[in-house]
């Protein structure tokens, strides 16, 4: 046994080593005290202890550290592992198309739907159903195709019965959900009758950081937190439900959380590489996730006219996996803001004062809005505050207890184009230096309208950014930036009628009916109030 527990030791100060997370003034104490510990037993347990007790006490006691010190390798094994996991981004990106059919129709699987009415949105990743239908005729279905202009068309003619079934991209359910109505349980109403998955090349600048600094533990910068609107890999595109700027300065210990609304009205940009992208429209931020996170981190870098240096993606099982690893979150709830049920997955809601989350209910704490007046706005807030419960449960004591956990959830919870060494020494930063972090925050707000958004194809609700809140986000961000505090820089007046909505007029992209896709002739439905007509001559 007390050749194992050298050998184990041996190998666990080589990792510590090789994993360069611990300060020296850390580490060399660390080891001294493993090393000295275990000679010490060893030595007692094998020449100085003559009395059976004793001696068998001592066993035990070295078969414990010997215990220990095999699940430290474990852990530090795994610490190494995870840097390489969420540095090392997948070079492929996988897109779901799915043919949709009512439940009760009849309509089981795919050979069910040869001779069928299919109804599509060309605009709504005209690739992809193109290959859901070749897909199928491959499998000897052949379906007749019929042309839609906007989602809510396709919708409304698929539940009026017009066609017997939808191609329509997975990404878009979100989508269908939010349009309220009986589209609401589209998930329950409905019935997934064939998939078709395929893969594209991710973004180059998704890859590598094209902004990154020197170093984090000296040179202050600016972080993305892009969180999707789904569950389980992250190696699908899918909406950006959270964007969150947090500024780090290191030198001042300052944190600047700057929280951008998902529905924000904003001219997207698109990355190099990016397939079917609308680039230099007029779109929902939320939409840009749809191609890629760096997709979101231009369009926000455009907005706000500051660079982002290194962007990290996270989704729904993220977050929940990672707050029930640390053993929940406290939040506190000021008057006014309580909420019985979470209207996003129906869960036991907040009380005013202090709450203990777990992680279900700090997922739908940071997504509810409907609960809430002044909605997306108390949504990006409450956000922020899970964000910062989050990092101060990490930082806490208590932690030790939940170390294993909590490195176990990390794996697969997030990816970041931020480098494993960069990582690694922040965290050294964090053990030398204990600062006493700083927490600001900030939030652009706007006022709530329907407009035109090309992803979709069709009129939406957006939030409309007022430009004094654009301007002292960017005056904010580059004072932390800078070494000072955001809260040198005033906040715009919370009286809405001296504020000014953005004019994006010169933007105007509207709808053109024009070329057919591929040359091809096929049937197209057009909505005209409630009047619904086949036209032949009308194109897509």
């Amino acid at each position: 046994m007390s050749i194992a527990a050298l050998a184990l030791v041996a190998y666990l100060i080589f990792q510590l080593i090789v994993l360069d997370m611990f300060p020296l003034t850390l580490l060399i104490p660390m080891v001294s005290v493993i090393v000295l510990l275990t000679l010490m037993i060893i030595l007692f347990s094998n020449f100085k202890c003559r009395r059976q007790v004793s001696k068998l006490f001592m066993t035990l006691l070295l078969a414990v550290l010997t215990v220990g010190y095999g699940f430290g390798n474990y852990y530090v094994y795994g610490l190494t592992n995870l840097f390489n996991e969420v540095t090392n981004l997948t070079d492929k990106v996988a897109h779901r198309i799915n043919v949709y059919a009512l439940k009760g129709s009849g309509i089981d699987n795919a050979k069910d739907l040869d001779g069928l009415s299919v109804g599509i949105v060309p605009s709504l990743n005209e690739d992809g159903i193109q290959r859901c239908i070749n897909d199928l005729e491959s499998n000897d279905v052949s379906i007749d195709v019929y042309d839609y202009y906007t989602l809510s068309d396709l919708l409304y003619g698929f539940y009026s019965n017009q066609v017997d079934a939808i191609i329509l991209d997975e990404a878009y359910e979100y989508d269908i959900h939010e349009m309220g109505g009986e589209y609401t349980n589209f998930g329950t109403s409905t019935v997934n009758v064939h998939q078709t998955v395929y893969y594209t090349d991710r973004s180059e600048s998704q890859n590598e950081s094209l902004n990154r600094v020197s170093s984090i533990v000296s040179d202050p910068f600016t972080v993305l937190i892009s969180g999707n609107d789904s569950y389980g890999s992250l190696n699908e595109n899918s909406r950006s439900d959270v964007n969150m700027l947090v500024t780090i300065n290191p030198a001042t210990h300052t944190v600047l959380m700057t929280s951008i609304p998902r529905d924000l009205y904003v001219t997207l940009v698109c990355p190099e590489g990016a397939e079917a992208c609308p680039a230099d429209t007029l779109n929902k931020l939320t939409h840009s996730g749809l191609y890629g996170v760096a997709s979101t981190d231009e369009t926000i870098e455009n907005l706000l006219e500051i660079p982002v240096n290194y962007t990290v993606r996270v989704n729904f099982s993220s977050l929940v996996n990672l707050v029930d690893a640390v053993g929940g979150i406290d939040v506190y709830i000021e008057e006014g803001l309580e909420v019985d049920t979470f209207y996003a997955n129906g869960t036991q809601g907040v009380q005013a004062g202090w709450n203990h989350l777990e992680g279900e209910r700090a997922l739908a704490f940071a997504r509810e809005r409907y609960a809430y007046t002044d909605g997306d706005n108390q949504r990006v807030k409450n956000q922020q505050i899970v964000l910062e419960a989050l990092i101060n449960k990490i930082a806490s004591p208590s932690m030790l207890l939940n170390f294993g956990d909590f490195i176990d959830a990390l794996g697969g919870a997030f990816e970041t184009n931020m480098p494993a060494d960069q990582i690694r020494s922040f965290i050294r930063y964090q053990f030398a230096m204990m600062p006493d972090w700083k927490f600001e925050n900030f939030s652009i707000v706007g006022e709530v309208g329907t407009e035109y958004c090309t992803i979709q194809g069709d009129y939406a609700s957006v939030m409309i950014p007022y430009m004094e809140y654009v301007d002292a986000a960017k005056e904010k961000i580059q004072a932390v930036l800078d070494g000072d505090s955001s809260e040198s820089i005033e906040s715009p007046t919370t009286d809405l009628s001296q504020l000014t909505l953005w004019d994006f007029s010169e933007y105007m992209d509207l709808p053109e009916n024009s070329n057919e896709a591929d040359g091809q002739e096929s049937n197209t439905y057009v909505q005209d109030s409630d009047l619904w007509v086949e036209d032949p001559d009308y194109s897509y």
